[in-house]
């Protein structure tokens, strides 16, 4: 008998197709070890043009023109489904990702997981006429939804919250079947550390102060300094953690602040213990990215949201305001004002806890995993 192929597929537009994709593959090797796995970007599978254009278009606007990124996004999501405007992107995205469809047909595989849209945009149609054999799976990775997302073929959807699924159905997606999942995220988040104190000994961090993780990658490249400087003189006895992932100025930043603040300020490298400080930690700073938004979920952590992306972040911030496990400022004022009010009422800080491990779904990426692997997918074809 030969083994299952499983097929993930995400792209690099923004980090958090590719981390629910690394999720999904964690577990897989995990709880599905007889899988045959390769998990790629399909964007590694296109033409280089292409590939530049894709990736640098999504991260100047997103970054740079923040505004017309939220035009773009809006305008896309008001038209229709089978618009003009989506079915010219669709095709332009499959004559452009030939490549990709040569590698599928080769691996052959019997069950395909894609995080980001454009799998499915190139791969449903293939599905629906029968030339994909394997089941087309499609998970969303934030807490609302987008009309690029609906695409023909699709056998499953999977979903943050039951508000996705009924605006899922609104959009119009046939037969496809749709549950209720959550994001996925590696599987360290399902067996977090619970000694706090002790945990933050191990960490090197005092035990009874507060401690704040401090997401200083995603600020303005301007404000960086200056908000750190601010956060670190109302810290109090607390401590602050502050990282930048790969951004090398907020991490020159960070230290600079650092060397000047050293009591309240310990800097981060790249850290591969994410969960471990978020365990540790009493609230966080951050954007508010699906994947990111799903992990503080899973550790029960307050967030403050710090001036989210336009579109998908701020659709994501709408949903944790509503749940109640986050705070979210929009300037530098507003910002210092939220910190020192979790710094000060540790009774709320408590209750975001409460609400968020009640919104948190950690078992999300095993649960994709036994659905999308079913030998009996749902009739969606025909």
């Amino acid at each position: 008998m030969h083994s299952q192929r499983l097929l993930i597929l995400s792209a690099k537009a923004g980090v958090g197709h590719l981390r629910a994709a690394a999720a999904i593959e964690a577990a897989a090797r995990l709880h599905f070890p007889h899988l045959v796995i390769r998990n790629v970007d399909v964007l590694d599978h296109t033409n280089a043009a292409f590939r530049r254009l894709f990736t640098r278009t999504y991260e100047r606007l997103s970054a740079d023109l923040p505004s017309l990124w939220k035009l773009l996004y809006e305008g896309l999501e008001r038209k229709p489904v089978d618009s003009a405007a989506q079915r010219l992107n669709a095709l332009f995205d499959r004559v452009n990702a030939r490549p990709l469809m040569r590698f599928v047909r080769d691996f052959d595989p019997h069950a395909v997981i894609a995080t980001h849209y454009m799998a499915g945009e190139i791969l449903g149609p293939r599905r629906r006429t029968g030339l994909l054999r394997a089941s087309l799976n499609v998970v969303l990775t934030d807490f609302d939804i987008h009309t690029l997302w609906v695409q023909e073929g699709v056998d499953r959807y999977f979903v943050a919250t039951a508000d996705m699924e009924h605006a899922l159905r609104a959009k119009g997606v046939g037969r496809a079947d749709i549950r209720v999942t959550g994001i996925p995220i590696m599987p360290v988040f399902r067996e977090l550390p619970s000694d706090r104190p002790g945990l933050r000994r191990r960490l090197g961090l005092r035990a009874e102060a507060p401690v704040a993780l401090v997401a200083a990658g995603g600020f303005p490249a301007a404000q960086v300094r200056g908000v750190l400087a601010a956060l670190a003189e109302s810290a109090g006895p607390a401590q602050i953690l502050a990282f930048a992932g790969r951004n090398a100025a907020a991490r020159a930043d960070i230290e600079e602040v650092a060397r000047r603040h050293p009591d309240a300020v310990r800097p981060l490298g790249f850290v591969d213990n994410m969960h471990e400080l978020m365990a540790a930690a009493d609230f966080i700073i951050t954007k508010s990215g699906g994947l990111t938004a799903a992990e503080c979920l899973a550790a029960g952590l307050p967030m403050i949201v710090y001036n989210p992306i336009p579109g998908q972040e701020e659709r994501n911030a709408d949903f944790l305001l509503e749940s109640g496990v986050a705070l979210r400022a929009n300037s530098p004022a507003h910002l210092l004002c939220k910190f020192r009010r979790l710094l000060a009422e540790p009774l709320l800080r408590r209750r975001m806890s409460r609400a968020a491990l009640r919104a948190a779904r950690p078992a999300a990426a095993e649960d994709i995993l036994r659905r999308a692997l079913d030998p009996t997918p749902p009739a969606t074809h025909g």
